[in-house]
């Protein structure tokens, strides 16, 4: 039984589709009569992707070497074309993944707006015999109504408001639900018990431009994957910057605003540096924002020198 066909599962991949899965190995449990445009592999070891029918091409990397707060330290990954595939699929992955909130913002920048993320998952005495070792300890302490919230937190924390119908699932087949019934006496009998969950979300397209209307959305999505950042943070920053966009005179005031918005991360670099009893969050923002609509900053390496030696503040 196909994974993504199950009569509990709410989506179906449909033909002529682009699909991106992570964790790949030699079956990716798809149903044998759907026709993908592209299907690219992304996995530990490239022979048992070749071994895969459903692959159309694939590369191997390491999913846990990360840069941080940015994705997936891989060329290959870096070099996928944004904004390319219609669902992303990452099964029976995310129980090894150190890094999860990096390897979801990396799924995120290709995934098309209204794309689908799948990431289901079976229970953790599943595999134990085989991978139980590889998996990460936080994962292994948790019960599978603790997995599907861990889950959903790694999309909340990749890139917030940037998913949306976020919603899990238990697709267990119902003998899998028999045996889990009956665990005491599967133990003694050596069966395995077989749950199967998937958590999935779709991807909210980031604004291009400001929208007059309510700037302070758009703002909040140019935010969205910033690193050094906090919620809070963009929480905080948002409001102050759509109210200063609002009031700056011409286009090209507007223009470099925005274009500021980029400057934030290496911003909040030097303020994380400060006294926080001195610059409370609140403040942070202000100073943030004033930076950002000052006409004078464009986040140059003899701004940044200042900034961190608390001179632009004086």
């Amino acid at each position: 039984m196909s994974l993504y066909t199950n009569s509990h599962y709410k989506f179906y991949l449909k033909d002529g589709m682009s699909v991106l899965e992570l964790g790949a190995a030699e079956n990716s449990y798809l149903p044998s009569d759907l026709k993908l445009s592209r299907h690219v592999g992304v996995g530990a070891n490239k022979e048992r992707m070749e071994q895969n029918p459903s692959i159309t091409e694939s590369f191997v990397a390491d999913l846990n070497k990360v840069k941080e707060e940015i994705g997936i330290d891989s060329a290959e990954i870096e070099a996928l074309e944004p904004e390319s595939f219609d669902v992303i699929i990452m099964a029976n992955t995310i129980d090894f993944l150190t890094s999860p909130r990096e390897v979801f913002k990396s799924a995120w920048r290709v995934l098309k707006p209204g794309g689908l993320m799948m990431v289901p998952f079976t229970n953790n005495d599943a595999y134990t015999d085989k991978f139980g070792r590889a998996q990460t300890k936080m994962w292994i302490d948790m019960n599978d109504d603790q997995h599907m919230w861990v889950c959903g937190t790694f999309f909340q924390f990749s890139a917030s408001d940037g998913w949306e119908n976020l919603i899990g699932f238990d697709i267990s087949p119902e003998g899998a639900r028999k045996q889990d019934e009956n665990a005491l006496l599967n133990k003694f009998s050596g069966k395995k018990v077989m749950n199967m969950y998937v958590v999935q979300a779709k991807k909210v397209a980031q604004d291009e431009n400001i929208d007059l209307e309510d700037p302070e959305k758009s703002f909040r999505s140019k935010m969205w994957l910033l690193p050094k950042l906090e919620d809070r943070d963009k929480k905080l920053l948002a409001p102050r910057l759509a109210r200063a966009y609002s009031l700056v005179k011409t286009r090209d005031e507007q223009d470099a605003l925005e274009r500021n918005v980029e400057t934030l991360p290496t911003i909040y670099e030097c303020l994380l540096k400060m006294d926080q009893f001195a610059f409370p969050f609140g403040l942070q923002a202000k100073l943030a924002a004033d930076l950002i609509v000052d006409p004078g900053f464009n986040g140059n390496d003899e701004q940044i020198k200042a900034l961190k030696m608390g001179k632009w503040f004086l």
